[in-house]
């Protein structure tokens, strides 16, 4: 026993005193120009364009203020994108279109050009799905309760890989009828949604919070329905004197390009790595540097059943 315990410990204290130092060589300059963007459908470009560093860089991520950005149609330059705030480049002249080619380029002084290709999905039709909205009313402990389902049945095309991302909006329009164009103000939020289908990921996107992505892998060609549960959904009016307001909720069901799908999918693969695994690289279609360049074509459909009408004279 006791010549066992001793071959235990020397063999500890030789593991323990086995120690190779070994030099690392990492170029804290090597910084490249990171491109982000998500092209919607009818809304105008916006993009954010900033360096990378080093990850013992104190200063973290530096924004770009002074970028040349260029936006290609078709292989057809169509406008530049100008500076605004925090790294964000737009023009509001242009507006994305369905089913076209898009191409950024970005050069900044000192930096390597970056370029990003990347085409939108065709527009999204009313052929495409059917909308189905109900209310149910659930008892509970403390009594009665509005609860909302959603059913959006997707008409599926079968010569095409898609892939589908749904966020649910919740809009306010506030205004005062003594002036109401002065006084009109618009608020806007995206909120949880709870899906109740099989198919459907949930995945995780930063500003916006959890959002739920299908593929047509296992039903390409053919009908499929998502199915959310949430809480009461319906229409909200409200009048007080002269203040009026409208809460309603609206599905947004965008068709994303496959770019922006792998993208989601790598960042969801390293938001809580397994110790026992190596991380996952982070999916980038912009060449000579970092960040993604993704499309979606996107209707918007809002819930129209009224719930509340609340005026007090």
């Amino acid at each position: 026993m006791k010549n066992n315990l001793k071959l235990i410990i020397l063999s500890v204290s030789l593991f323990l005193a086995c120690e190779k130092e070994v030099e690392l060589k990492i170029d804290e300059n090597d910084s490249k120009l990171v491109l982000n963007a998500w092209l919607k459908t009818d809304r105008h470009p916006l993009i954010e364009i900033n360096r990378s560093t080093f990850i013992f860089d104190k200063r973290g991520t530096d924004h770009i203020d002074n970028a040349e950005v260029i936006l290609f149609e078709n292989d057809q330059e169509i406008g530049y994108l100008e500076y605004f705030q925090s790294g964000y480049y737009q023009n509001k002249k242009i507006k994305i279109m369905p089913d076209t080619e898009y191409k950024i380029i970005a050069r900044v002084d000192g930096f390597e050009e970056i370029t990003a290709i990347e085409k939108s999905a065709r527009k999204i039709t009313d052929e495409d799905y059917e909308f189905e909205f109900n209310s149910i009313e659930r008892n509970n402990q403390f009594g009665g309760e509005k609860r909302s389902e959603v059913n959006l049945t997707i008409n599926d095309n079968a010569s095409t890989e898609d892939f589908y991302l749904f966020r649910l909006k919740a809009t306010s329009t506030e205004w005062n009828t003594d002036q109401p164009e002065e006084d009109t103000t618009y608020n806007e939020q995206y909120e949880y949604v709870e899906v109740t289908d099989l198919q459907t990921e949930e995945l995780y996107l930063d500003g916006t919070g959890s959002i739920q992505v299908l593929k047509d892998e296992l039903f390409n060609g053919q009908e499929y329905t998502v199915r959310f549960n949430s809480h009461d959904l319906r229409k909200d009016i409200y009048v007080n004197g002269s203040y009026n307001a409208i809460f309603q909720y609206k599905v947004e069901m965008h068709k994303i390009s496959k770019s922006l799908y792998l993208y989601l999918k790598s960042v969801e693969n390293n938001r809580y790595p397994d110790p026992f695994t190596e991380p996952t690289q982070i999916f980038s279609n912009v060449e000579n540097g970092y960040g993604i360049l993704a499309t979606s074509t996107v209707v918007e459909i809002p819930i129209e059943e009224l719930g509340d009408v609340d005026i007090n004279e």
